[in-house]
């Protein structure tokens, strides 16, 4: 469906492919983008700017599976998420100095959690959070971010001793 045939089909009320697709993922993006994030007000921007690129993208969306549509979605909000990570880490690094207020035997709370995890460097932290909060195990993580699995197990390990080192200090 071409633009003009779109803005037609909106003025009959007809549903498009994209409020179709955003009826189907909305809720499974919006989750994935609160996990990351660990913050509702960016996860529901980080999900809209995932649907803007799918509009962009329609004519590529029309010829995936289902779960292919649903996997280029997250990677494509994963994308956006490590981005805006990037964005903000050279202007600072998130949580770092809340990071030194923690003891080991605090219990801690999921902004907690979130601001240890969001310490990761990018290319760490969603396989992370993927892994252990998720359960994908490394041969899926490899597939859904285009790694080989010793890489993302690699990386995963990295991220465990930064973790530690941190929960040291």
């Amino acid at each position: 469906m071409d633009e003009r045939q779109w803005i037609h089909a909106i003025q009959r009320g007809e549903k498009t492919y994209l409020e179709d697709i955003a009826e189907k993922y909305y809720d499974d993006i919006f989750r994935f983008c609160a996990f990351q994030t660990g913050n509702g007000e960016e996860a529901c921007d980080l999900a809209q700017e995932t649907f803007l690129r799918a509009l962009i993208h329609l004519a590529d969306l029309e010829d995936l599976s289902p779960s292919q549509r649903r996997a280029w979605l997250r990677k494509t909000a994963r994308n956006l998420w490590i981005d805006s990570l990037r964005k903000h880490s050279r202007e600072t690094y998130p949580g770092e100095e809340a990071l030194k207020l923690f003891s080991f035997e605090e219990d801690f709370t999921r902004g907690q959690v979130a601001g240890l995890l969001n310490c990761l460097p990018p290319e760490e932290g969603p396989l992370f959070r993927m892994r252990y909060f998720e359960g994908y195990n490394a041969t899926e993580l490899g597939e859904i971010f285009d790694l080989p699995a010793g890489t993302v197990r690699s990386r995963l390990s990295s991220a465990r001793i930064r973790l530690q080192k941190m929960l040291k200090e």
